[in-house]
């Protein structure tokens, strides 16, 4: 069999030679891809490791799992610390974000709630979205074939995410209006290693958002591409950032 299936774990210690599946992981190597005793599949957890398993008591309540190999996650396609603070857009999209933003590699989401965001959940539902949105992020990496989990964060109101601006080395605010060229924003910033792109929602940023941002050290940056959507925008910067890292990467080499 060519297709060998990969599954996101639970953290497993170093010594561990057998792990118990749990009812969602049994059910889908064994009753969906009807997998038989001994076939070997992939693990990874979010703890920076990746495993070889062989699949055992498939035919038993308990299915489990023997551990031929832990090692060590490949850190992927980014050359440094990816995040994107998306603010909230209506209905699915945000699940859309998730699903191709891990495929471009993005490392982190942060889901924000803007002045204009229409989708404005309660606090009561933030539990249930962020378990459903984890969801997402898994199926999205074992589709395909990412090794590390990228973290989830709460959702964020606007003033929170403006405090915590001192993490990063860069960050950037696509915008619409007149503004320096992302091109030349990143050749003058090359070196930096922790970025933060910011995504306002359907309705854009305010421009009390925009100077705020500004204040504190954000930079608004033309993208060569006509308007994007909300949707769209942060997966297309994220894949930009890629391809510029990866090919000042190759020249300083």
């Amino acid at each position: 069999m060519s297709f060998i299936p990969r599954l996101f774990l639970p953290p497993i210690s170093p010594d561990q030679k057998e792990i118990l599946l749990d009812e969602l992981a049994s059910r889908y190597l064994v009753k969906v891809l009807r997998l038989a005793e001994g076939s070997k599949f992939f693990g990874f957890d979010n703890q920076g490791f990746q495993y070889d398993l062989t699949l055992k008591n498939t035919g038993s309540h308990s299915v489990t799992a023997s551990v031929l190999l832990r090692k060590p996650i490949d850190t992927g396609i980014s050359q440094g610390v990816l995040v994107l603070a998306q603010g909230l857009p209506k209905a699915s999209k945000m699940d859309l974000i998730l699903r191709q933003g891990t495929e471009v590699g993005l490392d982190r989401f942060i889901p924000l709630v803007t002045r204009r965001s229409i989708s404005r959940p309660d606090v009561s539902q933030h539990e249930h979205k962020n378990e459903r949105w984890q969801k997402i992020l898994v199926e999205a990496c074992r589709q395909c074939g990412r090794n590390d989990l990228p973290r989830l964060d709460p959702v964020t109101s606007w003033n929170d995410l403006l405090g915590s601006f001192q993490e990063f080395d860069l960050v950037l605010l696509p915008y619409e209006k007149e503004a320096p060229t992302l091109a030349s924003v990143l050749e003058s910033r090359n070196h930096a290693g922790k970025i933060l792109i910011l995504i306002g929602p359907e309705g854009g940023w305010s421009t009390e958002e925009v100077r705020e941002a500004e204040e504190k050290g954000a930079l608004p940056v033309h993208l060569p591409t006509p308007i994007l959507r909300t949707e769209t925008a942060g997966v297309a910067v994220a894949a930009m950032l890629q391809f510029f890292k990866s090919h000042t990467s190759g020249n300083a080499e």
